[in-house]
């Protein structure tokens, strides 16, 4: 891709719609967009995440684990929040629990499942590395140089349309 991604989009949008007649191809630039604006924003947040010694994921789950709930956390409660499978969640558990910065208690009411918590030492890294990413973070920088007004639009519609993808794609 060049560094005018918008007219290469342009192109292939053009490109498929004349190869497939009929194809209805709006959907290539949002789609583009946002699969490009993840992938982006998590390589610059796995960065600062890194200064604490952990990854991005490491941060969405032990940051998941560390808002405070009536009732601690299942592994495969986490798994479906965190939308990975248990066996990568296994893994990345008892890594983050060899370093202390998560346990796993057995559950007082099922046997065949564990509690997970996070850690004094747990808490203190993913607060840090959250206030790293409130700090320094270009999608941070980015979404405060847009206008109030567009920072909630932006918002509304990503929270809407996250919320209709959740409807149709239940625990993908």
């Amino acid at each position: 891709m060049t560094n005018r991604p918008v007219e290469e989009l342009e192109a292939g949008r053009r490109f498929y719609e004349a190869l497939i007649p009929g194809l209805d191809a709006s959907h290539f630039g949002p789609l583009w967009h946002l699969m490009t604006l993840g992938h982006l924003i998590y390589a610059d947040l796995d960065r600062l995440a890194a200064g604490q010694g952990l990854s991005m994921a490491d941060v969405l789950l032990l940051g998941t684990l560390r808002i405070d709930r009536e009732r601690p956390y299942r592994a495969v409660d986490l798994a479906r929040s965190l939308f990975v499978t248990p066996a990568v969640l296994t893994a990345r558990i008892r890594k983050l629990s060899d370093r202390g910065l998560l346990t796993r208690e057995p559950n007082t009411s099922d046997r065949r499942t564990a509690d997970v918590r996070v850690t004094g030492e747990g808490s203190r890294l993913v607060e840090a590395a959250i206030a790293k990413i409130a700090q320094n973070s270009n999608f941070v920088r980015a979404f405060r140089r847009l206008k109030p007004e567009d920072r909630e639009a932006l918002a509304r519609s990503l929270g809407a349309f996250h919320g209709e993808l959740d409807r149709v794609l239940p625990g993908a």
